[in-house]
């Protein structure tokens, strides 16, 4: 098995680890117990359990990052398209892989996530603010708050479907058409 191919069967553990009903804690040893490999092993390829957190939150955020990219950057699709579909990832992952995320998002368990979690954002709220910027004449900082509204917007419908078992379609028209009015409401002041 090549490096590259090994490290992310060892993140495969990992993530294997957390998904389980009764989650097992982070450690190299339980790693390799779930990979099937030596306890030694995962040492080689992490220099910490906070890396292998962190990693297995990019992968998993970073899929949706990057169909993301995709969507804003179709100029063919409406601004309610693209946030439709965008939301849409987000659920599709957190029907998927909600418990995972949670797990890893848990700042007792993994604290040096934060940091991590919050690049993220701070890369989200810059892209979006962008996709704002060539559609309507906001200046920058104006682009930026907007789309950090947004964003944590969507955070919040997010879990309000989680939490209330909202319908999906419903939630996502509803969260389009308060995104719309809030971009329509600053673009036209």
């Amino acid at each position: 098995m090549s490096r590259a191919d090994r490290r992310l069967a060892l993140l495969d553990a990992a993530a294997e680890l957390l998904r389980g009903k009764d989650p097992v804690p982070l450690s190299f040893e339980a790693i390799a117990a779930g990979a099937g490999v030596s306890a030694t092993l995962p040492y080689k390829y992490f220099d910490s359990i906070d890396e292998v957190a962190n990693e297995l939150y990019r992968r998993l955020v970073g899929e949706i990052d990057d169909e993301t990219d995709r969507i804003l950057a179709d100029r063919s699709r409406s601004l309610d398209d693209k946030l439709r579909d965008s939301i849409l990832l987000w659920c599709d992952m957190l029907r998927r892989d909600g418990l995972l995320l949670l797990r890893l998002a848990d700042d007792a368990a993994h604290p040096s996530l934060r940091k991590v979690i919050e690049r993220r954002r701070d890369r989200a709220i810059e892209v979006w603010a962008a996709e704002l910027s060539t559609q309507f004449p906001l200046d920058t900082a104006t682009a930026r708050l907007l789309a950090a509204s947004i964003t944590a917007g969507s955070t919040a419908v997010l879990r309000r479907w989680i939490r209330d078992r909202l319908d999906r379609d419903d939630m996502v028209e509803t969260f389009v058409r308060m995104a719309r009015g809030q971009i329509e409401a600053v673009a036209t002041a």
